[in-house]
């Protein structure tokens, strides 16, 4: 157990990362974008969701599941009260924070996620891009537990997923981080967003 804990010392100090990590889900988050999922059923039946509908939908393994529009940006609205929050994070600096894109998207969607950020006027490359192609809710937890391990005590997330919030929550009670870090020092505060759904009913009364 000694020389277990001195390897992850050694991996944290040749590892670490910024103290702040500001981590943003892209759809629904950052914007809302009319990218949808198709799925077809065990009996055949097809069924379309957008990403709102995906967030609460238990994955059957039985399922097909079509995520191909994801590669694209397609028609995207800037949630605006989460863009500028990473525009005051930018502005702060980032010479002691991180901050993320962590989405579930493939990796075929970060130079359309990219163009789309720069085009409402953030610098993408003050900006670390994380495309899982994994929805699961603990694969995004998974990437931020690696970056507490590497330093990171101080992680603000957000998400309009109630399942990836509550994941990165959890994170709260890893035993395993008071031996490898200052436990006592970490915070992790992550908040579910519904911003998108407001940016819809916002739209639909003004047609």
């Amino acid at each position: 157990m000694k020389l277990l804990l001195e390897n992850w010392r050694d991996y944290i100090n040749e590892n670490k990362v910024k103290p702040k990590l500001r981590v943003f889900d892209f759809d629904d988050t950052i914007a809302k974008s009319d990218s949808k999922i198709y799925i077809t059923t065990d009996n055949g039946k097809e069924i379309i969701m957008t990403p709102e509908d995906y967030a609460t939908h238990k994955v059957n393994p039985e399922y097909e599941y079509d995520f191909s529009e994801f590669d694209e940006v397609i028609n995207p609205r800037e949630i605006k009260q989460i863009t500028n929050i990473i525009r005051n994070v930018l502005n702060a600096g980032t010479e002691e924070r991180e901050i993320a894109i962590l989405t579930a998207r493939d990796k075929n969607a970060e130079e359309p996620i990219r163009k789309y950020l720069e085009e409402i006027g953030l610098d993408t490359s003050k900006i670390t891009f994380v495309l899982l192609g994994d929805s699961d809710p603990h694969a995004k937890s998974s990437w931020i537990y690696d970056r507490i391990v590497a330093g990171a005590n101080d992680v603000l997330f957000f998400d309009d997923s109630g399942k990836n919030v509550d994941a990165v929550e959890q994170l709260k009670t890893v035993e395993a981080f008071s031996k490898l870090i200052d436990a006592d020092k970490l915070k992790i505060k992550a908040r579910k967003v519904k911003y998108a759904k407001d940016l819809v009913e916002n739209s639909a009364g003004q047609n």
